[in-house]
């Protein structure tokens, strides 16, 4: 499914078939054997994954828009996030722009190479505006949001980043 999203149609290997004999091979070249998938097109879930460092505001975001009925997974670290991102298929990444071990928007700039088809908002009390700006000009986040944030201004924010990643 991983391949499959990111337009990959080779493939090679035990899972396929086991090496066969030059007349087997042209076989099942000519029988356009393929992979079968349990599902072939799951639905879209709304997966948002929430990076910040500090558990109550982690708390506070996901009781806040669990109502949205999203399906929120949490990250307490850039380096959680990644084993999230890796295993779930996430459409929009709310992250902390300070955090120990790298800070948001160098978290966002590995996160576009990797995963460019997220949305990305940064959502923090810190501004330091030079990063910030010029994360947004390379494209690396998508909204920078401040804190305290507007509950209701959140929720709408979120929702409409789900909108874009549906098209």
């Amino acid at each position: 499914s991983f391949l499959r999203s990111r337009r990959c149609d080779a493939m090679q290997g035990y899972l396929f078939s086991r090496p066969l004999p030059a007349a087997e091979f042209e076989q099942l070249l000519a029988g356009s054997k393929r992979l079968d998938l349990a599902d072939k097109h799951p639905p879209k879930a709304h997966t948002l994954l929430i990076v910040d460092d500090e558990p109550n505001i982690l708390s506070s975001l996901s009781r806040l828009l669990h109502r949205e009925g999203f399906n929120i997974l949490t990250a307490s670290s850039p380096a959680e996030a990644f084993e999230h991102l890796a295993k779930h298929p996430v459409q929009v990444i709310l992250s902390d722009q300070r955090m120990p071990d790298m800070s948001g928007t160098e978290f966002f700039a590995r996160v576009r190479q990797l995963y460019p088809d997220t949305i990305r908002f940064v959502l923090t009390g810190y501004t330091d505006l030079e990063s910030v700006t010029g994360a947004i000009n390379r494209g690396a986040i998508y909204k920078f949001l401040t804190k305290p944030w507007d509950d209701d201004l959140l929720r709408e924010q979120i929702r409409e980043a789900f909108r874009i990643a549906k098209n």
